[in-house]
């Protein structure tokens, strides 16, 4: 009897070493994807025009265009008729649709008029913060943004005279 246990242990202990051991394993897939959009354009439709404006005889006043394009004047600025017709800048973006983006326009910017200048405040016509704003349509569609800048200017009684003039940066990004 101790012969066949015996012979039944090493039976056993064959078998053991023959056999591989199972290790412990799990797997699960994973998926990629990518959402292509069209690239951004941006164009300028109009310029910031103040338009002729006669200078203060004493004092100072303020020569102002609305993001809607309406002039106003102040402290004894007076507006010509004759001239440049004023009008708030217009620029467009386009994009895909849908899509959020952020506007950037300067707070202000200089005009010249040879070694005089003179700083121009801007304002807009955007809904809501700048660096939120969305394109129209809905993705896979283009989309688009139109928008206004105005702006005040200064005059004084000893700005000198003649045609101020400079450029101001406006950009656009997705969010």
């Amino acid at each position: 009897m101790i012969v066949k246990s015996l012979a039944a242990i090493a039976a056993l202990a064959v078998v053991a070493a023959a056999a591989p051991a199972m290790a412990q394993s799990a797997s699960t897939t994973g998926s990629g994807s990518i959402t292509v959009i069209r690239p951004l354009t941006l164009t300028k439709n109009a310029d910031l025009r103040f338009g002729t404006v006669v200078r203060p005889s004493t004092g100072s006043g303020t020569v102002t265009v609305s993001a809607a394009g309406a002039r106003s004047v102040t402290g004894g600025v007076v507006g010509l008729a004759s001239g440049d017709t004023p009008a708030a800048a217009q620029f467009t973006i386009d994009g895909e649709g849908g899509q959020s983006i952020s506007v950037t326009i300067p707070a202000t910017f200089s005009i010249a008029n040879g070694p005089d200048n003179l700083t121009v405040t801007t304002s807009n016509n955007l809904v809501g913060s700048a660096s939120s704003q969305t394109l129209s349509n809905a993705l896979g569609a283009a989309g688009s943004l139109v928008f206004r800048v105005g702006g005040s200017v200064p005059i004084d009684s000893t700005t000198a005279t003649g045609l101020y003039t400079g450029n101001f940066t406006v950009s656009a990004t997705y969010n």
